[in-house]
C-alpha cells in the first residue's frame, strides 16, 4: 500500500497553495498512474473538474464523474482505477489544527460536509478564488472552507442578528483597507466560524468578495468623476497594486478600468 504525504498525489500537480492549516492542489491525470491501494496523510476532499475514475473503498466501488465531491478521512485506504484521460481534481488537505482552532470535530468530517447543500458551489468559489489570487483570496477561501462545515440553516429576516448591519457599516467605512476575518471577529467579539457561516446568507457572497465589491464601487466613482491615474485609484481603493486592481475590476465588471472609463 502507498502512503502519500501532504501535497503528494499520484497525478501531476500543476499548482499548489498553502494556507497554514490546509493546502490546496490542482492535480491532472494525463497518463496511467498506480492503481494500488493508498491513503493520504490528512483529511482530504476533492472536486472533480474533468474526467473521473472508478474508486474502490473497502466496502464499495464508486463511479466518479465531473462535478463529483470526494471525501477521505485521514489515512482512509482507497484506490482509483479506469481513469478517464485527461482528468483534473481540486484537492484540499486539512490539518488537525484547522479543526481545533475553529471548534470543529474531526469525527464527523464526512457527515458535516455532505449535509451541506452547497458543497459544490463553495468548492467552485474556492477554485475561482485561486484564479483571482489577490489580498482577499486567503480570507475568502477560509470563509468558504468554514461554510462547508456549517451545514445548511434556513435564515429568516426576523432572525437577522445586529452584527450583520455592524459588519456592513464597518466594511464600508474602511473599504480602502483590507480587513481580515480574524480582525472582524475580534472587533465584534463573534467567533469567526459564526461570521463565515452566516455572512454569505445575508450578503450573498463571501467576505472577500464583498470587500472587492465595495472597492470596485469606489473605483467606479473615481473612473467616471476624476482624472486620477490607474495607480492612484488602485491605491485609494485599497488594492495592493495596479495589476490586481485591473484584474479584479475585469473579473467583476467585464471591463478593464481604462475601457470602463471610456464607456
Amino acid at each position: 500500500m502507498i502512503s502519500l504525504k501532504t501535497k503528494e498525489f499520484l497525478g501531476k500537480t500543476t499548482a499548489q497553495f498553502s494556507f497554514g492549516d490546509y493546502d490546496i492542489s490542482m492535480v491532472k491525470y494525463k497518463k496511467p498512474v498506480s492503481e494500488d491501494w493508498h491513503s493520504h496523510e490528512k483529511y482530504h476532499l476533492s472536486l472533480v473538474l474533468q474526467g473521473g475514475n472508478l474508486e474502490s473503498r473497502k466496502k464499495e466501488d464508486i463511479q466518479i464523474l465531473p462535478g463529483s465531491i470526494i471525501l477521505y478521512d485521514k489515512l482512509e485506504v482507497h484506490r482509483n482505477r479506469h481513469t478517464a484521460f485527461p482528468s483534473e481534481n481540486l484537492n484540499i488537505e486539512i490539518d488537525d489544527h484547522f479543526f481545533v482552532k475553529n471548534d470543529l470535530s474531526t469525527s464527523d468530517f464526512r457527515t458535516s460536509i455532505l449535509k451541506n447543500t452547497a458543497v459544490q458551489f463553495q468548492l467552485l468559489k474556492i477554485y475561482r478564488e485561486l484564479q483571482i489570487d489577490d489580498i482577499s483570496t486567503s480570507d475568502s477561501i477560509h470563509s468558504s472552507l468554514l461554510t462547508l462545515f456549517s451545514g445548511y440553516t434556513k435564515i429568516t429576516t426576523s432572525s437577522k442578528p445586529i452584527w450583520v448591519d455592524t459588519i456592513k457599516e464597518l466594511l464600508h467605512d474602511r473599504r480602502n483597507e483590507f480587513i481580515t476575518l480574524q480582525e472582524l471577529s475580534q472587533e465584534l467579539q463573534i467567533h469567526p466560524v459564526t461570521i463565515s457561516k452566516y455572512f454569505s446568507k445575508y450578503f450573498n457572497c463571501t467576505l472577500g468578495e464583498y470587500m472587492r465589491r465595495i472597492k470596485i464601487e469606489k473605483a467606479v466613482l473615481f473612473l467616471k468623476h476624476s482624472d486620477k491615474s490607474m495607480t492612484e485609484i488602485a491605491f485609494l481603493c485599497g488594492f495592493s497594486d495596479q495589476s490586481h486592481f485591473t484584474k479584479t475590476f475585469k473579473i467583476n465588471t467585464g471591463f478593464r478600468p481604462n475601457e470602463f472609463r471610456r464607456v
